[in-house]
């Protein structure tokens, strides 16, 4: 059975996403979904030069993550929008314009964002024309440019927003903005009142027909309620024909009586007088300027809707429709041109209907918005790395870039200890998360203040207890070894270290204490084997190959989140970005729905 895959819902999905992270959670249910992004793979690739894509497995996406992830940012409903492609206005470029029956219409140049990040929608292109006049202003009405293309001002892109979601493919998409109190947000809100559900903006011609007639600038001499003398003094002569416009329209395009359209009904070529099918509310005067083209006539639904034709002179053909008055309520719509039945014809055309609510009233829908940009932002080192609460290094390395929703915490919003570990929540999710483990270690050998043998970040380490297990046999993977080969020390280390072991991913001196032989270490990637615990506690360290005693573990803190909790949305693997005190990592993440 053919299946409508729906855009709306793709549109939906991501509002509902993005709904619910503003969601307040109460004490007895969980409404708001908690989204962190989080730093990982500070080893490196097994080529640096060549980057891995993700694999979608349950232990590539999720365990294999979880190992590997040392540190997130929390990502609040403020860190996200919606996001289109983005297409920036240039001189000489033809853009798409918007058609309601396009079914290509979000894979096309359709909007466009100026320099000036005013985004606005290509109502008409001047027949495929390229556009050399780029569109300015923030009325709430559609306009023209000389160019003869036809513009909707949709919304600015303020340079906050512009900062935080703006990328060389991708550009910010938004509603009206009314909390932000800003003069972008402003602008929005009057263009969202004014949008109309159901209006026609556009009537484009499909067959231009031929042999059509206009009177491109007649000047009236007198005027009746139902009749106009046209001046043979001024502007434009009408014809001297009997009968030569009637079926046309007469439109005031300027000057006393503008905006008003009538329909001829009768004209008499040798006073140049026309007589209108309803009175005209105010009578057309020497200073106003009218023309008399065939008629367009709005078929549909809705009301009020009304346009004139101009005429090609040289081909005889309807060169344009220009609409009056846009209307309200259409939901379907048809157009006929029609003049004097002696000349002109052929001529048809489309009405382009308005989208849901009218241009500008939704404009992420508009534009096509299923696409979230979700900003998180590591400045130097976060937390405090007295006590690691929260605590993200500096002078660390990262290759990769995830997602994690809602893990179970094991600290409060201010990075405290908790008794008894909770799903992350509105009231208890902190900004920062350490999701490394922490030691506090005292080198065994010391020359001055330098440790011998010092541990580096990059180090894989073990522990004595796992050596010792190893030797002994009690690891039941090395049971079937000889006494003999399981106490080489070759042997017991690469033992060990299957056993027990951890990459370091930041030390540094220790800040509390005054013992030079204190450091403070980071570690992650923590793998145990059975029941041997990884570390803790008095544990004697070594690096993997090398057994010698390196340092004992004096204090030991696990990572701020239960290992393995939550759900990993999306992950991306990305060169080696070491991280420094003097930098932002600014980390831009597109979610598609």
């Amino acid at each position: 059975m053919p299946k409508y895959i729906s855009k709306e819902l793709s549109i939906h999905n991501a509002k509902v996403f993005k709904d619910s992270l503003s969601l307040a959670d109460t004490s007895a249910t969980k409404q708001s979904t908690i989204l962190y992004a989080v730093l990982g793979r500070a080893e490196a690739y097994a080529d640096e030069d060549t980057v891995p894509t993700p694999v979608e497995t349950d232990q590539d996406k999720h365990y294999e993550l979880w190992r590997q992830a040392w540190a997130g940012k929390k990502i609040t409903s403020g860190d996200v929008s919606h996001v289109v492609p983005r297409h920036n206005w240039t001189t000489g470029t033809v853009y798409s314009m918007y058609r309601d029956r396009d079914t290509n219409l979000y894979g096309r140049s359709f909007y466009v964002i100026t320099d000036q990040n005013n985004v606005y929608k290509c109502l008409k292109n001047n027949k495929g024309a390229v556009s050399t006049i780029r569109p300015t202003g923030f009325s709430t009405s559609a306009f023209t440019t000389s160019d003869g293309y036809h513009w909707k001002y949709m919304y600015t892109v303020s340079l906050g927003r512009a900062d935080k979601f703006m990328t060389a493919a991708y550009m910010p998409v938004q509603n009206v903005l009314s909390t932000e109190g800003t003069t972008e947000g402003d602008r929005q809100t009057l263009v969202h009142n004014a949008a109309a559900n159901g209006s026609i903006e556009v009537i484009e011609t499909v067959n231009v027909g031929s042999g059509y007639q206009q009177l491109a600038n007649g000047v009236p001499e007198s005027a009746t309620t139902t009749t106009v003398t046209m001046s043979v003094a001024s502007g434009d002569i009408a014809s001297p024909v009997d009968n030569f416009y009637n079926g046309s329209s007469v439109y005031v395009m300027s000057g006393t009586g503008s905006g008003q359209l009538r329909r001829v009904v009768d004209y008499t070529g040798a006073t140049k007088t026309l007589t209108v099918n309803t009175a005209f509310q105010t009578l057309p005067n020497t200073d106003s300027t009218m023309i008399i083209s065939p008629t367009v006539t709005v078929i549909g639904d809705g009301l009020g809707a009304k346009a004139y034709a101009k005429v090609d002179t040289s081909t005889g053909g309807i060169a344009n429709v220009f609409m009056i008055t846009t209307g309200t309520e259409y939901r379907r719509a048809s157009v006929l041109i029609t003049a004097n039945s002696n000349h002109g014809t052929g001529a048809t055309a489309n009405v382009i209907m308005s989208p849901i609510g009218g241009h500008g009233k939704d404009a992420v829908r508009e534009l096509g918005g299923d696409k979230l940009l979700l900003n998180a932002q590591f400045e130097a080192s976060l937390g405090v790395s007295s006590t690691a609460k929260g605590y993200i290094p500096a002078n660390t390395s990262f290759r990769s870039i995830s997602l994690l929703k809602d893990p179970i915490l094991k600290v409060d919003s201010a990075n405290d200890s908790i008794p008894a570990e909770k799903i992350a929540n509105t009231s208890n999710s902190p900004v920062n998360l350490r999701l490394s483990t922490e030691l506090l270690i005292s080198y065994q050998s010391m020359s001055g203040s330098t440790p011998v043998n010092a541990l580096v970040a990059g180090d894989t380490i073990t522990h004595k207890r796992a050596k010792l297990s190893a030797e002994l046999g009690t690891l039941q993977f090395v049971t079937e070894l000889s006494p003999t080969v399981r106490s080489n020390s070759v042997v017991a280390m690469a033992n060990a270290v299957k056993g027990a072991n951890a990459d370091i991913i930041y030390i540094r001196d220790d800040e509390v204490t005054s013992d030079a032989s204190f450091f403070t270490m980071y570690i992650n990637n923590v793998e145990s084997y059975a029941d041997i615990v990884p570390f803790t506690k008095d544990d004697i360290l070594l690096k993997r190959g090398d057994t010698t005693e390196v340092a004992t573990v004096s204090t030991i803190t696990g990572p701020e989140a239960n290992t393995f909790s939550g759900q990993f949305l999306h992950t991306e693997n990305i060169s080696k970005i070491t991280r420094s005190l003097d930098q932002t990592e600014d980390i831009k993440i597109i979610l598609d729905f």
